[in-house]
């Protein structure tokens, strides 16, 4: 009888170390599955959401810009800006492009965003034309600057 809750017990306690290994393991499975799952929209979601954005997808963590992956976020808003992509992805590849380094596309796409009615690109835009001293320099360039900053206020409201 000793010998059979001996046999008992150890088996028992494989069971419970197996479980203990392999568990974890399957706990890591359904994520990466999920990842591979998502659409190029949502990898740009997840990789370049800015923390500011209003209209950022609430379904990822909000990115700082330090944080930005360049690879893996540019790769990912260019596929889902190729695939006509709205004014938030717009914003997020004119963020990604902005770090890294490439300034003109950056603002051409940023303003592509602005003129879509996203409220933090239009912000952001009339930041860099008054930045660059291009606000103001035409009347078309101050009512650009002044339709963007009051557009962006109503949709704070």
């Amino acid at each position: 009888m000793t010998k059979y809750v001996e046999s008992s017990l150890r088996t028992g306690l494989h069971h419970l170390l197996a479980a203990a290994v392999l568990l974890p393991l399957f706990a890591i499975m359904p994520s990466s599955a999920r990842a591979s799952d998502l659409t190029a929209a949502e990898q740009c979601d997840r990789e370049a959401g800015s923390e500011f954005d209003l209209e950022r997808n609430r379904a990822f963590p909000a990115v700082a810009t330090q944080n930005i992956r360049i690879g893996v976020a540019l790769s990912a808003c260019r596929e889902a800006y190729n695939q006509n992509g709205g004014a938030r992805t717009q914003f997020q590849l004119a963020r990604v492009l902005d770090k890294a380094g490439q300034k003109l596309q950056s603002a051409r796409i940023l303003a592509e965003a602005a003129a879509n009615g996203h409220a933090l690109a239009m912000a952001s835009y009339a930041h860099l034309l008054a930045e660059r001293g291009m606000a103001g320099k035409s009347s078309g360039d101050l009512l650009t600057v002044r339709r963007f900053a009051q557009a962006t206020a109503e949709r704070l409201q």
